[in-house]
């Protein structure tokens, strides 16, 4: 497994080396910062323009979510800056202490959270809400990519490497079943396996590791009454376009609607109470509705964008022996990929519904925080991998 993990290193660095030479200005710190105001500004028209309906109906001030946007913008700023002064050692160096602090907060939300739509996510803090469950997503990267290289002989040789890595996982994801919150808890594990096998994991502890991930999850879905609906009805949303389908049908009349071009920025007419959660999860649906294919096409391009810089500050790092730091950058990278596949599968029809937000798009406070922390660690890593590292880290390779 070792072999193939750095062949697909080197399968990335070689697709990297025949990218076109871009000139000195556009280097992939500067691209990323682009693309994240891009995509911010494109997500604070969409919150008005799909909330607006909504919030004038239930807070009577069509601005409600507008501004509250605008705050949880403020605040993921303040949050990206103080993640920026931490230096990267002292996040690793305290990774079993933040994995600890997440493990409270995902007890507190089970015992205190708040209860919507049957589901125990968030916390009440004066006139806004935390979901740990964001929370969670940034510090197993952090505590997986401390520890593939802390454990490294471990990962690479011995059972040790799986079993204790395992028992973190099981944990902390447990809590996130019990809230219940599905699509948090694959984004988790998938980016935790995913990191686990960039290290090196032998193939066996890796395909056992995958296959006991994969069957639990089928567990899940089939022994819960209302995920199996879901990932039925997601085949065929229009057997039942009132009941389990209607989501996605009114999704998918959203996108019919919107055509090449869209109808217009403010015309969409899923959003008037047609589709629920226009402004949170089904983001994608108005926008392809009021900026047509051309619109939702933008998006996906700087998303991906997105996606890349970050992979590639990560491979970077790698290069110069900053494995931590490396790691830390794949696994944000994996996160973002898996939130934008499911949030514009779902809205497509590609993938049962499940409530993944689309980074810097979709109306949430706790999310916006969590990606513009995220992003920060990425420019973080990227000024702090420029030259090789003097203290060598162990190599897995």
């Amino acid at each position: 497994m070792a072999d193939l993990a750095q062949n697909t290193a080197q399968k990335i660095s070689q697709l990297l080396s025949r990218l076109p030479k871009l000139p000195a200005e556009m280097t992939a710190r500067n691209i990323l910062i682009f693309c994240v105001i891009c995509l911010l500004c494109f997500g604070s028209v969409m919150v008005a323009s799909a909330s607006m309906p909504y919030a004038e109906y239930i807070h009577e001030n069509p601005f409600y979510f507008l501004i509250r946007h605008g705050i949880s913008i403020c605040v993921a700023g303040i949050v990206a800056f103080l993640t920026y002064r931490i230096s990267l050692n002292l996040w690793f160096k305290n990774a079993f202490l933040l994995w600890l602090i997440t493990i409270l907060l995902l007890l507190a939300v089970l015992v205190i959270g708040t209860e919507v739509n049957g589901a125990h996510r968030w916390i009440k803090v004066g006139g806004f809400t935390i979901q740990p469950t964001e929370i969670a997503k940034i510090v197993m990267a952090i505590f997986t990519a401390d520890y593939v290289v802390r454990r490294a002989k471990e990962v690479r040789t011995h059972w040790k490497g799986l079993l204790r890595l395992s028992g973190v996982m099981a944990l902390t994801v447990g809590f996130i079943v019990a809230e219940p919150d599905l699509g948090a808890t694959v984004v988790i594990v998938l980016m935790m396996v995913g990191v686990f096998f960039l290290a090196g994991a032998p193939a066996t502890q890796f395909l056992i590791m995958l296959g006991a991930i994969l069957a639990g999850i089928s567990a899940l879905i089939i022994f819960e009454p209302f995920r199996f609906q879901r990932l039925i009805s997601f085949t065929n949303p229009w057997a039942d376009p009132l009941g389990v389908g209607y989501q996605l049908s009114n999704a998918l009349m959203a996108f019919g609607r919107g055509e090449w071009f869209g109808t217009g920025l403010g015309h969409s007419v899923q959003k008037l109470s047609y589709l629920p959660e226009a402004h949170t999860d089904f983001m994608l649906a108005v926008l392809g509705e009021e900026f047509g294919f051309v619109g939702v096409t933008s998006v996906m391009i700087l998303s991906f964008t997105m996606l890349a810089c970050c992979i590639k500050i990560g491979h970077r790092a790698l290069q110069h022996n900053y494995l931590r730091a490396g790691y830390l950058a794949y696994g944000i990278s994996i996160i973002f990929l898996l939130q934008i596949l499911v949030n514009a599968g779902m809205n497509m029809g590609l993938m049962p519904t499940k409530g993944l937000t689309l980074p810097f798009i979709s109306y949430g406070g706790t999310s916006l925080m969590m990606c513009a922390a995220m992003i920060s660690l990425i420019l973080k890593i990227d000024a702090s991998t420029q030259e090789h590292n003097p203290v060598k880290e162990e190599s897995n390779f």
